[in-house]
């Protein structure tokens, strides 16, 4: 069977029938100079999915219905059996569709088709009663990224900020609960006292675990780094009774203590990914009312490389790049939130719709999750008023809300009206 599909400028509406068909060959219809930019992607998709499937492309005049009429007569008559998926592609080609199909209904085997990439509907268009499409598709934040020409950088691969890849074992999560029950208490006192750790962090030994530091020493260096200095004694107490850290010691010259783990230490040394982890939990419990889990996929702390080409410091050549504090799919729909620990600045609602725009396409959800906006009366009401413009999902005051009601909201962002 042969599957064709009209290029679209939603890269997963090209691709679709390779997720839910096992077709011999596809065969993608759009303008030529189309081809280069994304052929590269999608045999790369389908490498990557182990999918072997035979791609070709071929090439139509915009606004020249007779000529992609001719094209796609050409198609059914050379293939013997063919699935057109109608979820992409312009008004144009789809009337000429129509009439390629009038003309060959009960002659040729034509199938016509078009998937809902929301909720997973397949639309018999020719009414013959037979689906051809399958299954239930679902593709990684990875695979995601890569289909709109971008690839997400992970830690090693070279030597600039990347991804951590974390390991949400029963263990983790429950320091992960521990430390938001101490964060939510006062968001803006932990992102300060956080401020302090990080900048401690320069004074680590050969075991990078281990912390021993002059006070003195350290108020030299935060005036350097411009950083208040605030008293630590009370955080610390509390990681240490919950045995995030270990042996801590503190007197009036020196503090020192031990982080029990790596994992642990990279939440403590950036105020907001206590945040983002506690979404991601969220995003890993929940589950449909048949049991099944409402994401297939999830990540934090996501950096994309916009044109897929990782560069080091040393090159030349410079990456564009965005950090994306979350990312979840649900299926073929992703889900891009914006953590904010703190005071959230005008234009974060700007950087989230412009990468979820790039990254994200037509059907992506976009979310703003913050403790405190830290913004009253007409400020506040410009704020929501243009997140609602720009179709963000707007939920403020999360450090207010219970497991249960925050796990809720997570698990119906997809349903939730801005």
């Amino acid at each position: 069977m042969t599957a064709i599909e009209f290029f679209d400028r939603t890269p997963i509406e090209n691709i679709i029938s390779s997720l839910t068909t096992s077709p011999d060959k596809i065969i993608v219809i759009g303008e030529g100079k189309l081809r280069k930019k994304y052929d590269r992607i999608y045999r790369a998709f389908l490498e990557k999915r182990g999918i072997k499937t035979e791609i070709c492309y071929k090439s139509i005049r915009r606004n020249n219905i007779t000529t992609t009429v001719e094209l796609l007569s050409e198609i059914v008559e050379t293939e013997d059996e063919c699935v057109f998926d109608l979820t992409g592609g312009d008004d144009l080609v789809l009337v000429a569709m129509g009439i390629v199909y009038q003309k060959y209904s009960g002659i040729k085997k034509i199938h016509m088709q078009r998937f809902n990439i929301n909720n997973g509907v397949v639309n018999d268009c020719d009414n013959d009663g037979k689906i051809i499409f399958t299954g239930t598709p679902q593709i990684t934040v990875e695979e995601n990224i890569m289909l709109h020409g971008g690839s997400i950088c992970y830690e090693g691969d070279c030597d600039k900020k990347r991804t951590f890849s974390w390991d949400l074992d029963a263990d983790f999560t429950r320091d992960i609960e521990a430390m938001w029950d101490i964060c939510k208490l006062n968001p803006g006192k932990w992102n300060s006292q956080l401020n302090v750790l990080e900048a401690i962090d320069d004074f680590a030994k050969s075991n990078p675990l281990e912390v021993a530091v002059n006070l003195s020493s350290l108020k030299e260096h935060l005036k350097v780094l411009d950083i208040k200095y605030i008293p630590l004694r009370s955080l610390l107490t509390k990681l240490s009774s919950q045995k995030l850290i270990y042996a801590y010691r503190e007197d009036e010259e020196n503090i020192s203590f031990i982080y029990k783990n790596e994992q642990v230490k990279k939440c403590l040394i950036k105020s907001g990914t206590i945040l983002e982890l506690k979404v991601l939990i969220a995003a890993k419990k929940a589950k449909e009312n048949n049991g099944e889990n409402t994401y297939n996929d999830f990540m934090n702390g996501v950096y994309i490389d916009w044109d897929g080409e990782i560069h080091n410091s040393n090159d030349t050549l410079r990456d564009t790049e965005n950090e994306i504090d979350v990312i979840l799919m649900q299926g073929l729909t992703p889900v891009f939130i914006s953590c904010k620990n703190g005071a959230v600045d005008d234009d974060e609602l700007y950087k989230l719709d412009a990468v979820t725009s790039r990254f994200g396409g037509n059907y992506a959800k976009k979310v703003l999750i913050a403790t405190y906006l830290n913004k009253k009366g007409k400020s506040l009401e410009y704020f929501r008023q243009r997140a609602k413009d720009m179709n963000i999902l707007l939920i403020d005051g999360v450090h207010t809300l219970s497991n249960e009601k925050l796990e809720k909201i997570i698990r119906n962002l997809l349903s939730i009206k801005e």
